[in-house]
């Protein structure tokens, strides 16, 4: 059962249990803080809308998570370590929100799971990864990340990749697509489709 509500963060475990106590596999909600999520153990998918002066208090979420949205967000490296270390999560949706001195570095032993990550309107200049912290990612989408430079060059080692999609980005985040295609196929993967639209 899905459900919605809009309740403040330090309320949220009595809210669920009294107005969806069915809920299982997605749950929206709009939060004025964001604590601990983790009771909600048997959630699939969770779209979070929160207020980015609290989302530094995120302290935990359900291990059970398949699909994440979370919108409007300012995120610090250990806030960010607990969504990239979900087991179980495949999508991830990242919209209207920054990263601390807007930068994302991911690390090691996140994301091994994930197949589809979104940025939308996402304000980083840099992003840094390594080709081994995404081993299975099947497709990315960029969106209106205008502050964006490029896609880290080190996604041309992964060889799940299936579409790259860059909507509304610099002509550097364009170029890297290209150039990320392009390395692919030199070693022999000519799968990886790129859909660019300015």
């Amino acid at each position: 059962m899905a459900g919605s509500l809009e309740v403040p963060g330090s309320s949220m475990y009595t809210a669920i249990n009294r107005k969806a106590p069915q809920t299982r596999k997605e749950l929206k909600c709009f939060l004025t803080e964001v604590q601990d999520l983790g009771f909600l153990n048997r959630l699939e998918s969770l779209k979070l809308s929160v207020h980015r002066d609290y989302v530094r208090h995120l302290i935990r979420l359900p291990l059970n998570l398949k699909k994440l949205t979370v919108s409007g967000f300012y995120m610090s490296r250990e806030q960010m370590n607990i969504i990239g270390r979900l087991p179980n999560r495949v999508v991830l949706k990242l919209r209207e929100g920054s990263f601390h001195r807007r930068q994302w570095n991911t690390t090691e032993g996140e994301f091994q799971q994930l197949k589809f990550l979104e940025l939308f309107s996402v304000q980083n200049t840099e992003w840094n990864a390594s080709s081994d912290h995404f081993p299975r990612l099947q497709r990315l989408v960029l969106r209106h990340c205008k502050s964006l430079e490029k896609i880290p060059s080190s996604f041309c080692d992964i060889l799940s990749l299936l579409i790259i999609e860059v909507h509304h980005c610099q002509q550097s985040v364009a170029e890297s697509a290209m150039q990320i295609q392009e390395e692919q196929r030199d070693m022999g993967n000519d799968e990886l489709q790129v859909i660019i639209s300015t």
